[in-house]
């Protein structure tokens, strides 16, 4: 399976660049970042590579305006949904790349601050449009704050895969809301909780992924005969998500640093449920460097829609996913696995108004069903630079 729509390494330039332009000239306090990231999975599998460019700053009346430039490439090759082989036939080819933008825009107005979102992400196969706005108000001279929100999602995916009959551009929609609440215990304390509900309705199903089903000829007579074929997978159209965030940072002043610990837990109604734990450490080098360590523990169990093969599970298979019951799919990110991520960063303040950061993250990742075949989880390797410069 090969997937190679055309794209140019000029755009993250030029993106960064329309951004420069913009914030120069539109804004009287500027505030300019740019990063890039290089994900790199082993064995030649995925490689993206993502630039980010923002400009931010506060108006003269009030608002407070963001713009954010997104280009990610894509290359390398990928699990589809056939058992590893020791070539590579089970891998599919992908080249793609994607252009996304937001503009933000936040005012306070008495004890409330309100923000609003437009967001655009366009890909050969995929359009995303998402639309936010939120409400939060201080509480106790703003050492409580409560935050609620809405956002939409309107995507279009394009379900034609080179080589396979598609079924049109289809309609995917994620109505979510959201409640926080952040506290202020002490100077150098603070805790904070989100919830976020969802209902993802539409075509939630991946038109490269596909799944083992067996075929019988001659059903019901001597010479019956099965043989095991691959077709489209069909997961639910409608689903309920919830996600719970807990976090809590503290200074140690003696120390010069200061530390964030943070779960989230996941779930949904396909009894996919996932827990998430991460700890940082930030600690001030001098006048001029702050270096961060990070540790991310993430574990999964499998939704109740995954199966390697349709063979031996009585499991009637559809020909185009209707997204109705039965639900089925092979993709190995719905499978039970643990990962872990290893991650150092430093950041160079050459004056304050200008900083310099270098990370580099690992990220390793083992199936924990016992069926699932190693080979799909794939480790990987991810380098950032950025900058931030206030003007």
């Amino acid at each position: 399976m090969i997937y190679k729509p055309q794209f140019s390494s000029s755009k993250p330039w030029f993106v960064s660049i329309l951004l420069f332009f913009l914030a120069s000239k539109l804004f009287s306090e500027k505030a300019f970042r740019l990063k890039f990231q290089d994900w790199v999975e082993d064995d030649d599998r995925i490689r993206v590579r993502s630039w980010y460019a923002e400009a931010g700053t506060s108006l003269s009346n009030g608002w407070e305006v963001g713009i954010v430039g997104m280009v990610d490439t894509i290359t390398g090759s990928t699990p589809y949904g056939t058992p590893p082989t020791d070539d590579d036939s089970w891998l599919a080819t992908l080249e793609d790349e994607r252009t996304a933008g937001l503009i933000s825009l936040s005012k306070k107005h008495k004890d409330y601050q309100f923000s609003f979102e437009y967001g655009l992400s366009d890909e050969s196969d995929y359009l995303s449009r998402s639309y936010a706005a939120g409400i939060s108000r201080g509480f106790a001279e703003d050492t409580l704050t409560l935050n609620a929100g809405f956002s939409y999602l309107d995507d279009e995916v394009d379900t034609s895969v080179t080589g396979v009959e598609g079924f049109g551009i289809q309609a995917r929609r994620t109505p979510e809301i959201f409640l926080g609440i952040q506290r202020i215990l002490d100077p150098q304390t603070t805790i904070a909780l989100n919830l976020t509900y969802g209902r993802p309705k539409g075509y939630l199903s991946d038109p490269y992924r596909i799944i083992e089903y067996p075929f019988v000829f001659l059903e019901g007579t001597p010479q019956e005969v099965k043989v095991l074929s691959y077709g489209a997978e069909n997961r639910p159209n409608k689903r309920e998500t919830f996600a719970a965030y807990l976090e809590s940072v503290r200074m140690f002043k003696d120390l010069d640093a200061s530390t964030e610990v943070s779960y989230r837990y996941f779930t949904d109604d396909t009894d996919l449920t996932g827990h998430t734990f991460e700890l940082q450490w930030l600690q001030r080098l001098g006048d001029k460097f702050v270096l961060r360590p990070l540790f991310r523990h993430y574990i999964q169990n499998q939704a109740d829609f995954y199966y390697l093969s349709l063979d031996g599970t009585g499991i009637s298979y559809n020909d185009l996913p209707t997204g109705s019951a039965p639900y089925y799919s092979s993709d190995y990110r719905l499978s039970e696995f643990k990962s872990n991520t290893y991650g150092l960063k430093l950041t160079y303040f050459h004056r304050p108004d200008l900083s310099f950061d270098l990370s580099y993250d690992r990220y390793q990742v083992t199936g924990t069903d016992g069926q699932t075949d190693q080979r799909v989880y794939p480790d990987a390797g991810v380098l950032t630079l950025g900058f931030q410069w206030g003007f």
